[in-house]
C-alpha cells in the first residue's frame, strides 16, 4: 500500500504520462498536478473532498497538494502526472491556487490531441516540456484556476501536510495543530479546508485508517490494538471512521483482501 504521501512524486524531474485501463487508488497527495483523460468508460472519483464522476471525453484534474483517491477500474485512459519541476515558471501558481473544477469536458478535442501528443513525445524533452505547458495553461484556464489568497503559503501548506503524515499516530487536536503553526483554530480550519479540501479531522482520519488498514493485514493485534496504535482513542471511533472511507467494517477488509491473496 502506497504512502498517503506520494514523496515520489515530488521527486519526479519530468511528466510522466501513460495509458491505463485501471483508476482505482486510495487517497494520496503531491504537489504534481495529476491529470485523467477517459478515452472510454467512466470513473469516480473524490478529489479535494468531493465526489465526481467523469465519462468518456472528460478529464479528472487534481491539483497541487490535493488529497484524490479513484474508485474504478473499467475505463481506458490516459493519465499525465505533471511535477512542478517541469512547468517552473507557473509553479507558484499551481501551489497557491485552485482548479474550481475537476472535470472538464473535451468539447472541440483539444484535450485529447494534446494527451495523446505527450503520450507519444514523452521521451523528447523538448516536444514534452511544451506540451505539459500547453496542458496546463488549457486545464487553468478551462477548470476556471484561481488564486486562493488563503494567507497559507505553498512551502508552509506542504510543511503541515508533512506533519500531519508524520504525528497522526499521536493525539492530536485542530487546536495543537494550530498553534504549532502559528494560526488560531478557527482561522487555521478554514485555510486547510480552502487549501486540501477536506477537514482536519477527516485528513487525519484517513491516515490512520490507512495506517489500520496495513496492520490488519500484515499483524495478528486485536482491533483494538491496531486502532490504537493508529491514533483512535477507541475501536467504536476507528470503526466509523474506517467504514468511511473504505465503505465496509475492518472485517469485511481483511476477508476482501484475503480473497484476493487466494485468486
Amino acid at each position: 500500500m502506497p504512502d498517503f504521501f506520494e514523496k515520489h512524486r515530488d521527486d519526479m524531474a519530468c511528466t510522466a504520462v501513460w495509458s491505463s485501463q485501471k483508476l482505482k487508488f486510495l487517497p494520496h497527495y503531491h504537489s504534481s498536478v495529476e491529470l485523467a483523460y477517459l478515452l472510454e468508460g467512466s470513473a469516480r472519483a473524490v478529489i479535494g473532498g468531493k465526489s465526481v464522476t467523469a465519462h468518456a471525453g472528460q478529464m479528472l484534474i487534481s491539483g497541487s497538494y490535493t488529497v484524490h483517491s479513484y474508485q474504478d477500474d473499467c475505463m481506458n485512459a490516459i493519465v499525465a502526472i505533471i511535477p512542478l519541476a517541469e512547468t517552473p515558471s507557473v509553479q507558484k501558481q499551481l501551489v497557491g491556487g485552485v482548479f474550481q473544477s475537476s472535470v472538464i469536458s473535451d468539447e472541440d478535442g483539444t484535450i485529447k490531441q494534446l494527451m495523446e501528443m505527450l503520450l507519444k513525445y514523452k521521451d523528447d524533452a523538448v516536444m514534452r516540456k511544451g506540451l505539459s505547458y500547453s496542458l496546463l495553461g488549457y486545464v487553468m484556464k478551462h477548470a476556471d484556476f484561481r488564486q486562493t489568497g488563503s494567507g497559507i503559503k505553498s512551502g508552509a501548506m506542504s510543511d503541515v501536510l508533512r506533519y500531519l503524515s508524520e504525528n497522526y499516530t499521536q493525539p492530536l487536536s485542530v487546536e495543537s495543530i494550530a498553534t504549532h503553526f502559528g494560526y488560531s483554530r478557527s482561522r487555521f480550519s478554514h485555510l486547510f479546508k480552502a487549501n486540501i479540501g477536506v477537514s482536519i479531522p477527516r485528513f487525519v482520519n484517513i491516515l490512520r485508517c490507512r495506517d489500520a488498514a496495513k496492520a490488519l493485514t500484515q499483524t495478528d493485534l486485536p482491533v483494538v490494538d491496531i486502532a490504537i496504535n493508529a491514533g483512535f482513542n477507541n475501536a467504536h471511533t476507528f470503526y466509523v471512521a474506517f467504514k468511511e472511507l473504505y465503505g465496509m467494517t475492518p472485517g469485511e477488509y481483511v476477508k476482501r483482501v484475503e480473497s484476493k491473496k487466494e485468486q
